[in-house]
């Protein structure tokens, strides 16, 4: 399986949910944007300004489309845009999407950050004024994001380290898990 991350606006998640999906699902992870990677997933993660398409793979796109990604776009099995609930965030998705279709139709939007079920639900209506037949997940404002990065874990393996971190990241655990339970199967 291929999963593709993008979109071209930048702050919105793309590396914490294309790294944690990575080591979670034991695949490599790919970028064409200068980050924390390749320390924090030796080994399985790779830089490289033209990517290469292999499987079980997921793609971690900067917020531009350079050489080699339209191929990977059109291969990949699912294309996650991950986007926060502020104007900009959801005009550069909005834009994200319009390129994105012409190469594949598989489109899951993760709306991040948010803080209460309204700012889901007004990104979700903006977007879908746009296109119709999108699935849409959310993931919320938690330190998840910004700790996956500082620490090198998932998601679910940050959820899994202490008690006390079971009730910390209880809820977007439980959304991330939503997202992350597609691509397993279940």
């Amino acid at each position: 399986m291929i999963i593709s991350v993008i979109n071209k606006k930048g702050g919105v998640g793309k590396t914490p949910i294309a790294f944690s999906l990575a080591k979670d699902l034991g695949y490599y992870l790919q970028s064409n944007d200068n980050s924390v990677i390749e320390s924090i997933y030796p080994d399985m993660a790779k830089i490289s300004s033209s990517p290469e398409i292999i499987d079980n793979c997921v793609y971690d796109f900067g917020g531009f489309v350079s050489a080699g990604v339209l191929p990977i776009l059109k291969a990949s099995s699912v294309v996650l845009i991950p986007t926060s609930n502020d104007y900009n965030s959801i005009l550069r998705t909005v834009e994200t999407i319009e390129e994105i279709q012409l190469y594949n139709s598989n489109l899951l939007i993760i709306v991040t950050k948010t803080e209460k079920e309204s700012d889901f639900q007004a990104v979700k209506d903006a977007i879908s004024t746009h296109f119709e037949n999108l699935e849409f997940f959310e993931l919320r404002l938690s330190k998840a994001f910004k700790n996956t990065i500082e620490t090198g874990l998932s998601i679910t393996e940050l959820y899994n380290e202490t008690p006390l971190s079971k009730c910390a990241y209880k809820t977007v655990f439980q959304q991330y898990k939503s997202i992350l339970d597609l691509f397993k199967g279940e």
